[in-house]
C-alpha cells in the first residue's frame, strides 16, 4: 500500500496514528494533526506527518549539519500544511537558509514555543524568490540570536514581516521598540506583545516615526506589561484608527480612569481583568459590546448607563455586594447584554438583592454557571 492509500484509509476511517516518536488524528473532514520528535521527522514510519494540516515538531534541534539537505528539502515539498508549531526546539539559521525557499504552499501561520533560534556561524542571508505567504507569527518564550535582527538581514525581515497580519512576542524580553521595528510591522491587523516589560518611554517614542501608522490594526494585546495607567496608552493609540480590541488585562490600575482617548476609539472589546482595580471613574468607551473586569477588587459596579451597545460584561470575582439599587439601574438599561458573569462576589441579603434576583429571572440573558454567591447562600437565575 502507498502513502497516498494508507492515507486517504486513515482519513475516511478518522483513525488516530501513534508511534514511539509520533502522534497523529485525522479527521473524517480531512484535517489532521501531528506531533512529532524534530530529529524523526523524515524517518518512514513518521512520513504520515508531512500529510496533516498541522504539524508539531517537538525536542532536540533542528540543523543541516544533522541532516541530508536533499531529504529535508524533499520532506518540506511534500508537507501539506497550514500550521507548523516548533515547541522546545533549537533551530539553527542553516536550517532557516535551507527550507525557506521549500516552504509549503499551503503554510500560512507558524508558532515557536521555548524554543530558540540560533546563529551558529556567520552566513549570507537566503536569497528570497517569492514573496512570504505566512500571515501568522507568533513566539512565546523564545530567544532570538541578536544577529538575526542586524541590518544585514534586512531582507528577510520585509520578507518575513511584509505580508505579516498577525504578531506574537510574547515573553520575549521587548523592553523598547524603535522606529525601524515599528515601520516593519505597521500592516498588522492583530498584534499580541504581553507579559513583556515595554516601557513607558518606548511607546512614548514611536510616536515621533515618521509617517507611522497602524492603520490596519484591529486587536491588541498587552496583557501583564506593568501598566499602571491607561492614559499611557494615548500615545499608541493615536496610531491606532481602527482598534475594536484592546487586552490591558494582568497590569496595576488600581484606581482607573479613562483617558478622553479611549472616548474616541471605536472599542468593541476592553479586557481589564486581574489587574488591582478597586475604583473606576469615568466612562468607558460607548462603542463597547464586550467589557471584562473579572477578578478585580470593585466594591460597586462602575458606571454603565451610556454602554446602549453592550452584549457581554464579566464582573466575576470581585468585591460586590449588590448589583442594582433603586439609585444605581445600570445593569436594567443594558438593552442589548445577553451574557453576564457576576458569580463569585459577596452578595449581602438584602431588599437590593430582591431587585437583583427579579432583574435576572425576567431579562433574556445567559448568567454564568457560578450563580450569584451571597453571605448565606447561593442564588440562581431561572
Amino acid at each position: 500500500m502507498t502513502l497516498n492509500q494508507r492515507l486517504t484509509l486513515l482519513l475516511l476511517l478518522g483513525l488516530t496514528v501513534t508511534s514511539a516518536a509520533t502522534s497523529c488524528i485525522f479527521s473524517e473532514d480531512g484535517a489532521g494533526r501531528c506531533v512529532c520528535n524534530s530529529m524523526g521527522i523524515l524517518n518512514p514510519e513518521n512520513l504520515m506527518c508531512l500529510q496533516a494540516s498541522e504539524l508539531e515538531l517537538r525536542d532536540g534541534t533542528l540543523d543541516v549539519s544533522e541532516m541530508a539537505v536533499s531529504g529535508l528539502t524533499l520532506g518540506f515539498q511534500m508537507i501539506q500544511i497550514n500550521k507548523l508549531i516548533f515547541n522546545n526546539v533549537t533551530i539553527s539559521f542553516s536550517f532557516i537558509s535551507v527550507v525557506i525557499s521549500f516552504l509549503p504552499r499551503n503554510l500560512n501561520e507558524i508558532h515557536i514555543i521555548s524554543s530558540t533560534l540560533e546563529v551558529v556561524q556567520h552566513l549570507q542571508p537566503p536569497l528570497l524568490q517569492e514573496a512570504s505567504r505566512i500571515k501568522t507569527l507568533y513566539l512565546e518564550d523564545t530567544t532570538v540570536d541578536p544577529s538575526l535582527l542586524q541590518p544585514s538581514f534586512q531582507a528577510l525581515h520585509r520578507w518575513l514581516f511584509g505580508p505579516l497580519k498577525s504578531l506574537g512576542l510574547v515573553r520575549s524580553g521587548l523592553v523598547e521598540t524603535d522606529c525601524i521595528w515599528a515601520q516593519r510591522v505597521e500592516n498588522l491587523t492583530h498584534l499580541d506583545l504581553s507579559e513583556n516589560p515595554i516601557s513607558y518611554t518606548s511607546l512614548q517614542n514611536i510616536s515621533h516615526c515618521a509617517s507611522l501608522s497602524f492603520k490596519y490594526l484591529k486587536s491588541l494585546h498587552l496583557r501583564h506589561s506593568n501598566l499602571t495607567s491607561l492614559q499611557s496608552l494615548c500615545t499608541l493609540l493615536s496610531l491606532t484608527p481602527t482598534l475594536t480590541q484592546l487586552d490591558v488585562s494582568r497590569n496595576n490600575f488600581s484606581i482607573l480612569h479613562y483617558p478622553q482617548c479611549f472616548q474616541v476609539k471605536p472599542l468593541t472589546m476592553l479586557n481589564l481583568s486581574h489587574s488591582g482595580i478597586t475604583e473606576v471613574f469615568h466612562d468607558p468607551p460607548q462603542t463597547l459590546k464586550k467589557l471584562f473586569l473579572s477578578n478585580n477588587r470593585l466594591i460597586r459596579l462602575p458606571s454603565l448607563d451610556n454602554l446602549s451597545h453592550l452584549q457581554v460584561l464579566k464582573v466575576d470575582n470581585n468585591r460586590l455586594t449588590v448589583l442594582i439599587t433603586e439609585t444605581d439601574v445600570s445593569l436594567s438599561t443594558l438593552e442589548q447584554l445577553d451574557t453576564l458573569h457576576a458569580g463569585r462576589n459577596p452578595y449581602q441579603c438584602d431588599c437590593a438583592l430582591e431587585e437583583t434576583i427579579t432583574f435576572l429571572d425576567s431579562a433574556d440573558m445567559k448568567v454564568d454557571s457560578g450563580s450569584l454567591i451571597f453571605q448565606q447562600g447561593v442564588i440562581k437565575s431561572g
